[in-house]
Order: C-alpha cells, then structure tokens, then sequence
C-alpha cells in the first residue's frame, strides 16, 4: 500500500455555514472613502467588488504556459489559436453560443481522460487560462482541514513566481475570513466583477502581499467551488488582471459549468483512487493474514505486521505489546523506538498507563492527529513521548473474545488525519494481529505441552528402563546366592545394556585395595578391551572416582567430563589406555555399604551418543549398589549356612553311627539278662526288663532316623531293589505293631485284593509302613484305622493309611512332610518331626509320591503310589 504524504490525502467536505465577509474579504472594515459595496446575492453567487487576495499561492502542481496568442483547447488536450483574433482574443459571455457548448464539451473530453485526480486539477488551470482568465490557481481541502495548492497558471510563465510569494506570505485556510476560505466553508461561489485600486489595500491580510497583487494585477475575479456528492472539494480561483477586463454574468455561468464538469470529473477521479487504495488494502491484509496464519510465536506475529503490515502506513515508530496475565508488558516487536523506551515500556505495567488503561477499559483505538490532546500535565509518560516529536499518534487495543490481548502502537513524524479507510485498515490489522497472538500463544502453550509430555514419556521411558534393570539385577542377585561372580557379571551387562554404556564393579579385597571383578560396555568390541586393560597393575581401582567413593563412603558424580577433567583423572598408561577406551561424558559411582562398611564400588558411565547421566540415575546407581551390598551380605550368610549344614549333617552321620555301637551292646546285654533270670526273678524283674528293652528300641529307631536324615541330607540315601509283595509286607508290618495298637486302643483293619509283586528296597518300604502305621496310632489312639493295598493301573500300586483322629488343619498340610515339622503341640506329641520326612524322600527315591487328604476332627488319609518296578522309577 503506497503512503500519501500527511497534507495530500484526498479532499475533504466542509460543511460550515456562511460567514459574512466584508467589502475587502479580510473580515476588517475597509478604508474610508475606498467606496467598496457590501456584497449582494446573484442567485446563489456571492457578488462583491473587492475581497482578499484570491490567488495567494503556489505549491505541488504549479504550472506554467506560454501563450502567445489567444488560443482556445481542442480535443485531447491540444490548442488552437481563435481565428482571426489577436494575443487579448479570449472566450467570454458574449461570445458565440456554440463556441461556449464546444469549449465545455472538449473541456468535459479532456477532464475525464484521467483517473487522477491532481491530473484533472492541473488540466483545469490549463483550461482556464488564457481562454477564460489571465491566470488561475486550484486549492483543495486536505483530510486534516487544511487548504493545500495543487494548481496554478499565468498567461506569462515568469509571473508565476510572485503567485508562489502570494502563497508564502500567507497561505489561505479556514480558520480565517476571506473568499477563497467562505467558498471552501460554504460550498458558495464568490463573484467579484471588478476590483478597484482603493479596494486592494484592504483586501491583503498582511502589508507584504500589496506589493506582489499590484505587481500581478487584480481587476476581476471568480471563485468557483469544486462540489460532489454534496461536499465541498476544494475551489477555483479565475483572475482577469489590469488588461483582461472584467468578468461578466455570462462567464460566470460558463466557469460555473466548467467547475461542475471538473468536479464530476475529479470526484470520479477520488473514487477510482479509493477503490484503488480498497483493493490494495484488501490485497494488503490478505498477504498478512496468510503470512500470520504461518507465524508460530509473538515475535513472529510482531514482525509480520511491522513488515506486511505497516511498512507502507508511513509510520516512522511502531511496537506490538502483549500483556502477561501480572498486568506487565511485553514488548513482542518494535522499530523506531530507542532501546531505553522499549525498556520503559517493559518496566510498566497497564494500569499505570493512563492511555493503555482507558484503550483497554473501553475496547476502542484512539486517534491522535498531533501529540497535544494525548496526555495531561501530570501525566508521567508525557516528557517521554513529547522527546519523539509532536508528529500523530494511534493506539490501537488487539481485542480478542476474552478481554484485550495487547496493544498496537504506531506514531508519524508529523501531524496528520486518519481517514476513515485508513481506520479501518489499521482496526482490522489490530484485529488480525490479536487473533494471531491468540494463536501463538495456543500453539506456544500447546507445543510446551507437548515438550513436557515428550519429557514425561522419556523420563517415563527412562524410569521404565531403570526399574526393569533393578528388577533384572535383583532377581539374579537373589537366584544366585551361591556365584556371586556370576551375577555380578550379569548384574554389569544389564547396566551397560540398558542405563549405561559401561559397568564396573569393584570390592575390596582382603588387603583392603579395590579389585575390578565384573565390567560390561555396550560395544562388544570394546568389552573385551576393557576386560583386557584391568590389568592386577589397577590395585588401587580403576578410576579415581571410584577410589574416592570407596574412600569416603558417599557417591560421587560428575555429570559431565571434559578433556580437561579426563587429563587429571589420567594417572598411568594403564589409567589412560582405560579412559580412552571407555571415553566417558559422564561418569557416577556408587558405594556398596552394608553394616557401616563399605564393600565396594559401582561405576556407571555413559559416552557418546548416548545421553548424560542425570540425578535419576544416581538414585537409581544407590538403590543398586544398596541391593549389591544386601546380596552380598546374604551371600556371606548362604555361605555360612551351607557350611553350617553341612558340618551338622557330618555330625548327625558321625554321632548316628557312634550312637548305634553301645546300643546294639546294650540290647545284647538286655538279652542275656533275660535269659539268665530264674523264674523267681523273672517275675520280679522281667516287666522292667521288658520296659527298658522298648526304650531301647525307641531309641534305635530315632538314632536309625537321624542317620537317615544325614545321609538324605548328604545324598547318600542308597536303595537295594529286590522282589517284594507289597500285600504280604502290608501284613507282616501290622502284625509287628500289633502291640503299639493295643497300647493306643486302635482297632486295624487289613484289605489287601491279593499279591502286590513289584521291586522295591524291603528295609526303606517297611520302614515307610511303620512310620505311616506308628503315625496312625499316635494321632488316632482309640479310634480304628485301615490299611488298603490295591494295584493302580498297570505299572503302580496303591497303598492307603486311613485313621480317623484329630486330623490336620488345611495350613498345615503343606509343611507335614518337611524337616523336623509337625501338625500338633509339642507338649502332648512326641517325636523329632522326622517320621514322614523319611519316608517321603524314600518314597521319591523309589519313584513314586506320597499325598495326605485331612480335615480337623475327621482323621487322614495318607496315599502311597509306587511303581511296579524300582529300576523304571529312577
């Protein structure tokens, strides 16, 4: 959009009622005795015989033309002498009729052959002169209500310098009385038919123009009113000088015509240039839409409005202000202002602006045509804004739905008028550039959304990856109690596989010095160089970091290592063979404490292109190096009870057989007493004799328990299958416990379908039905049991224990076949817990299984499945 200049904006309309004028145009009384008329009315034109002076001008769009001869204007613009007239021959009132009707038509062909419209002004001096006047100026009214000089013309080109000094001295306008001014208030024309000597001295507002309109000449005038569409123009004045002679009725009504005809002309000229100026616009507004519809962030925004938008307003400053939600301000983009006024402007805040406030409370745009109205005294922005000139200002609110988004902020070198198009071209670019900000603040809020999911999902990602590692290596910590090597390695590759690129790990040895025992990296290349470079010469460890760490017992992180740093960390060839193969960006380590003691060391470090470590990771490098020191600790522990175990289990196996010598001494002692007796005596001492031999068979049998228990517990339980009826063992077993039985009050019943072959070990099946037999008397004394013995399928056979005593509770059945467990209370039920122990891992050893069905009160069920044949059951 191309700028006007701020006083050569497109005429505007006056409206002002008519002021009186005096005889001397001035609005002063004129000289005694000068007998100037009062003015009397012509129809609507103004008749006077004298006025000011009419023609005080120059300005843009003088022109001058030799005329040599009388000469009328032809089509297109050319001109041809009037036959047989002289150099004084001009077109008047009283020449012929069709002459005036051709003249009007070529000036009508010549006026509308241009859409410009200071084109048009200029060819109607051109026109006027010398045909109609001796010289001619055009005034038109400016935006702003001043009175701007678009034309001028004289018959004799060196006279129009003194029309320029005219001007100089003393520029018409409107504020003042006098022809030209009542014709551009009132719209009315102003005749003057002849100006007098004595009337020229009153008709000059200041003494310097005397000198110049006696140098012109002035003896007659009209001044013409350009109108359209019922507004005023601008006006023409016609000046006949001391040899033209005076204007006549006549003249008048064909200047009045020529006028019209010019004004149709020139206000189809206006409106060509406004629908031009529209489409520009239009245009104009249309390219910042779509470059804002691009814009992503308020300085985008700002500097699309400043560059699209408003480079062509003429605007010599400019800023868009955003206002943040503490009521401060936001500088987005500027041009023009100083650096210490945009800080001023970022130092406010709205409400301490006295204009900002009132635009934003009221949602309007203020106009400002010169800086005066736009501050009071007290004002303390004044000073500020009155050092940048006293030139127009706008202020310009960017409205959105909820409330005002900012401000647009635009000032002119000079005073100057905003035309309504003009209004309505910045308003509608204020609009834009608020809906745009609207927009970058929504994608700006949108895209920070989306950065800090984006950082959630990675953190989310990366505490995925850690929690998985840390379960990885807990599991294996646990699993592997008894290779602690082992799974400090796998612990070392699950690190560099997934939170660094490499792991090391190091304990402290029995002198005390740091020893490496597993290191991983992500580059299987690179592994193997690692491994290769911890050589026994690192007694000390392998980096100083981990020697600190080690040292004071608290984690140490560098989350970022620089050449500088890696030189002073290098302290060997060995120290600096290691660090460039691992070339670490950020190296953690973690102490592995446990009890107030440090065990070691962790080492985590990650290299290009992977990510640094960050505070995360030194929680997580604790947490692990927290669970390395626990199975550690549990590994110590495992080791200890193993070895616990093992010398218990010697001990049971040692004390077992050297318990059996003087028991198997005894029963023999106990024997030949019995033998040796009389029968006198045998009465006497035989039941005690008797007593003492079941204690000592007791005490067989849970010696016999405990040396099983440590040969199962050493994997020395061995078996010697042999043919065997299970029925007939089932049989021989019940009678041998005929006597326990009895003693509980248990009644037994026997069904056996016939014989049972199979091969098993006798002396381990017998013992499993003893101990299922003595089980049944001791938890169901006085109520009676039952033993079955049947085949199941073809390759097994069943046997079955079923008493109906006190039963075992559902959470107990689970633990009744472990070590030295039982179902009942010490202090009623005897025994070491070893009974079904044994017999379940006799039971498991020849190939079969042992079950138990029971409820509290209603008795068990013990069920044995045996293979047929021993050697298909190992």
């Amino acid at each position: 959009m191309s700028r006007r200049p701020p006083s050569s904006s497109r005429p505007a309309s006056v409206a002002e009622p008519p002021t009186p004028v005096t005889a001397d145009g001035g609005g002063v009384p004129p000289p005694e005795g000068s007998g100037a008329p009062v003015p009397v009315s012509s129809g609507n034109v103004l008749v006077r015989e004298g006025s000011e002076a009419l023609v005080s001008g120059g300005g843009e769009g003088v022109l001058s033309r030799e005329t040599s001869e009388a000469s009328v204007p032809t089509g297109g613009g050319a001109v041809r002498p009037r036959e047989g007239a002289g150099t004084s021959v001009r077109l008047d009132g009283r020449g012929d009729a069709e002459e005036r009707i051709a003249f009007l038509a070529t000036a009508g062909e010549l006026l509308s052959s241009s859409l410009e419209w200071r084109t048009v002004l200029r060819r109607l001096a051109e026109l006027a002169v010398p045909v109609l006047a001796d010289w001619c100026v055009v005034d038109v009214l400016t935006d702003d209500g001043q009175v701007e000089r678009v034309a001028a013309m004289h018959r004799e080109p060196e006279q129009v310098a003194l029309v320029h000094e005219l001007w100089r001295l003393r520029p018409p306008d409107l504020s003042t009385p006098g022809a030209v001014s009542e014709v551009l208030r009132t719209g009315e024309p102003v005749f003057l038919p002849e100006v007098t000597d004595v009337m020229l001295p009153g008709m000059m507002r200041v003494p310097e123009q005397l000198e110049v309109a006696k140098q012109l000449g002035i003896r007659s005038g009209i001044i013409i009113p350009l109108r359209a569409r019922g507004r005023t123009l601008g006006a023409v004045a016609l000046i006949r000088s001391d040899e033209g002679g005076s204007f006549q009725e006549a003249e008048l009504e064909l200047t009045l015509e020529l006028a019209r005809r010019a004004s149709l002309s020139m206000d189809n000229a206006l409106l060509y240039a406004e629908a031009r100026e529209a489409q520009v616009r239009t245009e104009r507004l249309q390219a910042v839409t779509a470059a804002l519809s691009r814009a992503v962030s308020g300085e985008e925004v700002a500097e699309v409005v400043m560059r699209e938008g408003l480079g062509t307003s003429g605007a010599v400053r400019g800023a868009v202000l955003e206002v943040r939600e503490d009521d401060g301000i936001t500088v987005r983009g500027s041009f023009g202002y100083t650096p210490e006024l945009i800080e001023y402007f970022r130092s406010r805040k709205v409400s301490e602006e006295t204009l900002l406030r009132r635009a934003r409370e009221r949602r309007e745009a203020h106009w400002f045509t010169h800086l005066e109205p736009m501050f009071s005294e007290s004002d303390p922005a004044r000073d500020t804004v009155v050092a940048l000139g006293e030139g127009a200002r706008a202020l310009l609110p960017l409205l959105v739905e909820r409330g005002t988004r900012g401000f647009l902020v635009l000032a002119w070198d000079a005073p100057r008028a905003f035309v309504p198009a003009e209004r309505a071209f910045l308003e509608a670019l204020a609009y834009q550039c608020a809906q745009a900000l609207e927009r970058a603040t929504l994608y700006e809020t949108l895209r920070e959304r989306g950065e800090r999911l984006h950082h959630a999902l990675e953190m989310g990602k990366e505490a995925e990856e850690r929690l998985f590692f840390l379960l990885d290596a807990s599991r294996a910590l646990a699993e592997h109690l008894d290779d602690v090597e082992w799974t400090l390695e796998h612990v070392a590759r699950a690190a560099a596989r997934g939170v660094a690129t490499f792991c090391l790990v190091e304990l402290a040895g029995p002198d005390g010095a740091l020893r490496c025992v597993a290191a991983a990296h992500r580059d299987a290349t690179r592994d193997a160089f690692v491994l290769s470079t911890l050589s026994p010469t690192l007694s000390d460890g392998t980096l100083h970091l981990a020697r600190d760490c080690f040292r004071v017992g608290e984690t140490r992180y560098l989350p970022e290592v620089g050449e500088d740093l890696r030189e002073r960390m290098c302290e060997g060839p060995e120290h600096r063979a290691l660090l460039e193969v691992l070339d670490p960006h950020s190296l953690l380590s973690a102490p592995v404490r446990t009890r107030g003691r440090t065990l070691g060391v962790v080492t985590l470090g990650t290299a290009p292109p992977q990510r640094r470590l960050g505070t995360s990771d030194v929680t997580m490098a604790e947490e692990l190096a927290r669970r390395v020191a626990v199975a550690l600790e549990n590994a110590s522990l495992y080791r200890d009870a193993q070895a616990a175990v093992r010398l218990r289990d010697e001990f049971l196996s040692v004390a077992s057989h050297e318990l059996k010598t003087p028991l198997t001494s005894l029963k023999l002692q106990h024997g030949l007493i019995g033998r040796a007796l009389g029968a006198e005596s045998h009465e006497k001492v035989g039941p005690r004799l008797s007593t003492a031999m079941r204690q000592v068979h007791r005490l067989t049998a849970l010696v016999d328990s405990l040396l099983d228990v440590s040969r199962i517990s050493l994997g020395r339980l061995a078996l010697e299958p042999a043919e065997v009826d299970l029925g007939q063992a089932v049989r021989d077993a019940v009678d041998r416990m005929e006597e326990v039985f009895a003693q509980a009050g248990c009644s037994v019943r026997v069904e056996v379908s016939g014989p049972l072959p199979g091969r098993w070990d006798s002396l381990r099946l017998d013992q499993v039905l003893v101990n299922l037999l003595t089980n049944a008397a001791k938890y169901g004394a006085g109520r009676p049991v039952v033993v079955e013995a049947a085949p199941e399928g073809a390759g097994e056979v069943r046997l079955s224990v079923r008493d109906e005593g006190i039963g075992i509770a559902a959470e107990d059945l689970a633990r009744v076949f472990g070590r030295f467990e039982r179902a009942v209370s010490e202090r009623h039920y005897g025994g070491l817990g070893l009974g079904l122990y044994i017999s379940r891992q006799i039971v498991d050893a020849m190939g079969g299984r042992i079950e138990v069905e029971s409820r509290p009160g209603s008795g068990s069920i013990f069920t044995v499945r045996l293979p047929r044949g021993l050697d298909a059951g190992r």
